[in-house]
């Protein structure tokens, strides 16, 4: 089944260029191209997409925005967003509003493609140059005594590995050949150490300390 692909972006050259690209991959179906945030909304709603692409421009509020609702919205649409910059905070900005991956334009295009078939499994995904970057400021942040992660457990990390990058309990147990009750106690003890009780909060600090696959 062909992944149906949204494509957002206000630059027409470049989203041109992108959607000739998707059209040549047959497990890709371009459903739109849009160019504000009331089109691909409404496109969102109409088209049913699995993945929508957006494409961040030099002021990024109107993009974070779209992506936030989006990814707040009633259907079960993951985001990927692509920008000139990959700057750790710019990243951060847009993981933070719900996208479930980010490619640089200074990447070549199969890394966006990646980056769509890893979304659309629910995986997370980060192109090279921000994966370098955010591993620098990972690196940095644990010259000090103790990292940010310190507190959790072995198993408690290969959980969350997992659940980043979009496993379910069954799944997970099936994995680590454990009981899907020791998955649901890891999952609850995951939570209460760092302070967070959604997967989507739960991915993107997995994230922000290099803990998954990208």
């Amino acid at each position: 089944m062909s992944i149906r692909v949204l494509l957002s972006s206000k630059n027409t050259v470049v989203a041109e260029g992108i959607a000739a690209v998707v059209r040549t991959h047959p497990d890709m179906q371009l459903v739109g191209i849009s160019a504000d945030t009331a089109h691909t909304l409404a496109c969102c709603k109409d088209e049913g997409p699995d993945v929508l692409l957006v494409g961040i421009h030099s002021d990024p509020a109107p993009e974070l925005d779209l992506i936030q609702r989006v990814s707040h919205g009633s259907q079960p649409i993951h985001i990927v967003a692509y920008s000139h910059g990959s700057g750790r905070n710019a990243v951060m900005d847009i993981l933070d509003a719900g996208a479930k991956g980010y490619v640089s334009t200074t990447s070549s295009i199969d890394d966006l493609m990646s980056a769509i078939r890893a979304a659309a499994l629910g995986h997370a995904y980060l192109c090279q140059s921000a994966a370098t970057d955010m591993m620098d400021h990972v690196r940095q942040t644990r010259s000090g005594d103790a990292t940010e992660r310190s507190h959790l457990g072995v198993r408690e990390e290969q959980v969350l590995r997992l659940i980043a990058d979009g496993f379910s309990s069954k799944e997970i147990a099936r994995n680590l050949l454990i009981a899907p009750s020791t998955v649901e106690v890891h999952r609850r003890n995951i939570m209460r150490k760092v302070g967070l009780h959604k997967v989507a909060d739960l991915t993107r600090y997995a994230i922000r300390n290099l803990m998954v696959s990208v």
